[in-house]
């Protein structure tokens, strides 16, 4: 592990235009807990850390690069314009300077970005994903014969859950097609309507860029859900804290799972984590059927790695803490 001390300049994004003598007051508020415990263990490390907070201007931030060029950029901007589709952009506009940066690449970003990208990649490398087909807005699906019900229907490059809810899981035609047009219409989002994998949801955190350490795999439990009632991570499970603790929704270390089964489950992230050109860290997400067959749901670089996240608790399972996985991160950059 290198000890070599670093210039660091953590890149975030910002909803609005702030003022860079208000972030130590920013760093005091409970939404940005995970950015002050990363501040605090880099700069106890040994490490010189400034921050930087992209909103809307580029100039700035290509002025503040270029009088005091740091040795590493720690990235954690998923936005510009408050918009997420430009996270892969501003990953670009590091590569062009020259800089290096923690995480996934543009590229990596871009493709993981679009669901659809993403399914048929981990289909040619054949790492099994649900039956899936895009709804364009430019080219609205008028039906979906082919499909066995149910289906999930959710926007095709939304992030965080955001389009998805219990009406998300539609039994029939006539509502995945009223699902698509309200995606369509009042999202203004193309959709992906894919098979329903009815089982569990499992996460498993990847650290690496060519040899790669798979961490023991987290589960979304659900434990006020009537048995038998769809279990599936809506917008509001996610983000509400009052609707996680009504439903008793949590994640924690992956229920029972055999030694043979979770080596299968761990193989099959690191094969989607290589297939689509991920680096650093990231997340694979999956469904595991009751019969035990496993299908990768999403893949996300760059997840959230704050000390109370799945992310770290996963890898302190492997004995590593909280400074040893930065650490690995800086070096894997």
């Amino acid at each position: 592990m290198s000890t070599r001390q670093l210039d660091i300049l953590i890149l975030f994004d910002l909803s609005k235009r702030i003022d860079p003598s208000e972030y130590p007051e920013l760093l005091k508020t409970e939404g940005w807990k995970n950015d002050a415990d990363l501040v605090q263990a880099l700069k106890k490390q040994g490490h010189q850390v400034r921050l930087f907070g992209l909103f809307d201007e580029l100039k700035p931030l290509i002025q503040e690069l270029q009088e005091n060029r740091p040795d590493m950029v720690f990235n954690l901007c998923e936005a510009a314009h408050n918009d997420r589709k430009y996270e892969p952009h501003v990953v670009a506009l590091l590569e062009l300077m020259g800089l290096k940066y923690t995480g996934a690449g543009p590229e990596a970003l871009q493709i993981c970005k679009d669901k659809g990208l993403t399914k048929k990649i981990l289909a040619y490398h054949d790492i099994p994903v649900p039956e899936f087909i895009i709804a364009s807005r430019s080219k609205p699906l008028r039906s979906l014969k082919k499909f066995n019900f149910p289906v999930f229907v959710k926007p095709l490059k939304l992030e965080a859950s955001e389009g998805i809810s219990q009406v998300s899981l539609a039994s029939n035609e006539k509502d995945a097609i009223d699902r698509i047009k309200f995606i369509h219409d009042r999202l203004e989002a193309d959709a992906i309507v894919e098979e329903y994998i009815d089982g569990r949801e499992l996460y498993v955190g990847i650290l690496g860029n060519d040899r790669l350490t798979a961490l023991p795999p987290r589960e979304l439990f659900f434990k006020e859900v009537p048995e038998g009632e769809p279990r599936f991570a809506t917008y509001r499970a996610k983000w509400d804290d009052n609707y996680r603790e009504r439903w008793g929704i949590d994640t924690g270390p992956a229920g029972r799972i055999s030694e043979q089964q979770e080596e299968r489950i761990l193989e099959i992230c690191k094969n989607a984590y290589r297939a689509l050109g991920l680096k650093g860290y990231g997340r694979v997400d999956l469904r595991m059927k009751p019969t035990g067959e496993v299908y990768v749901i999403e893949v996300n670089p760059n997840p959230a790695i704050g000390k109370d996240e799945d992310f770290m608790l996963s890898a302190a399972k492997l004995g590593l803490d909280y400074d040893a996985v930065l650490s690995r991160i800086l070096n894997l950059a």
